[in-house]
């Protein structure tokens, strides 16, 4: 069976349409600490690190300092100062800071409940330059290039590691709260842009050695932080945008709609009302309407009316829907997240 040029664009446009009528939203989420047991600790010094040349453990500070949730700072940070003049008046070297014992009892003297010491285990960095043939066509004909330059560009390369041992020490117990060891790399080649650039999230710039080793501290900072700080996520959910129902009026159809655009623009509280009750005029009898009213409530927050309006939009479904699968996995995950990210914030 030949299908024509004709029914071929026909599909295409169809599928090309129904691919894009799909609207997501993006909603955020509260996560807690990966390391729950800082949620008592509160008050933390941070010692200087061994070999730290690119300034690793103020990084470290000035990040968990600054750290806000809701407004709110999350952490208070022992002044250097302070924990300088300890270690003069105990006739330390901040170094002996690795060992539990010292970084205990250093603690404790300056009313700490965590001590972060750490080192840096490696630090390397190489920056280079090669030859690379190229060509350029100084002669355009319809049968093509007739005449060629050939002439040699310089490449510069960078590559950089760094690998970062951190300790968290309980200062009430001398136990070690956190300890891992943290790796970033860098590789940059201004001849080969998509070669990759590693540790970093990716740039067209080709950094210095010097550069490139400051950037990825600064990264191992960034990583080490968020794990210790319950935090805000953000992804995306996917829309149904049409009534299944038969017999649904014109005038329902319209407010449905407008619902949605309320929702693109943010305004989830409008979107809220006209939603709820045009979910009451359909005797609740919608799987679709009740699908995006959950989603609203999971927007604003309201994770157990989410989960409410979810339950009966599967209820009300004969086949399987993966927009209301995939909400049901997610509701009670977030829930639970949410509760233990409280738990963290509001502990003493």
């Amino acid at each position: 069976m030949k299908i024509s040029f004709k029914q071929v664009f026909s599909i295409l446009i169809t599928a090309l349409l129904m691919s894009g009528c799909a609207h997501k939203i993006k909603i955020k989420a509260l996560q807690p600490a990966e390391v729950e047991e800082m949620a008592t600790k509160k008050k933390i010094a941070i010692s200087s690190f061994r070999n730290d040349y690119y300034g690793l453990s103020g990084k470290i500070e000035s990040q968990i300092a600054k750290h806000k949730l809701d407004q709110k700072r999350y952490f208070t940070v022992v002044s250097r100062k302070d924990l300088d003049k300890i270690i003069a008046e105990q006739k330390l070297q901040s170094s002996e800071l690795m060992d539990e014992r010292t970084a205990t009892r250093v603690g404790k003297l300056i009313g700490a409940q965590a001590v972060i010491n750490g080192e840096i285990a490696s630090a390397n960095g190489e920056s280079g330059r090669y030859l690379k043939d190229a060509k350029e066509c100084l002669n355009y004909t319809k049968k093509g290039c007739t005449k060629w330059r050939y002439y040699k560009v310089t490449c510069h390369t960078t590559k950089a590691s760094v690998s970062a041992n951190i300790n968290i020490v309980n200062v009430e117990t001398g136990s070690i709260i956190y300890g891992d060891t943290l790796n970033k790399e860098y590789s940059a080649d201004s001849c080969n842009p998509l070669g990759g650039f590693f540790g970093l999230g990716g740039s067209s710039e080709i950094l210095s050695k010097a550069q490139a080793l400051n950037r990825l501290t600064s990264a191992i900072a960034s990583e080490f932080v968020y794990k210790l700080t319950p935090n805000y996520i953000y992804f995306e959910v996917t829309l149904l945008d049409e009534i299944e129902l038969d017999g649904v009026t014109n005038t329902q159809e319209d407010i449905f709609e407008y619902s949605l655009e309320y929702i693109k623009a943010g305004r989830m509280d409008k979107a809220e009302s006209m939603l709820q009750e045009l979910l009451d005029e359909l005797d609740g009898n919608s799987y679709v309407v009740a699908y995006v009213y959950g989603v609203v409530q999971e927007a604003q927050g309201k994770l157990e009316r989410a989960k409410k309006a979810y339950t009966l939009a599967d209820d009300l479904t004969i086949k399987p829907v993966e927009e209301i699968n995939l909400a049901l996995r997610r509701i009670d995950n977030l829930i639970d997240k949410r509760e233990r990210a409280k738990r963290q914030i509001n502990a003493k």
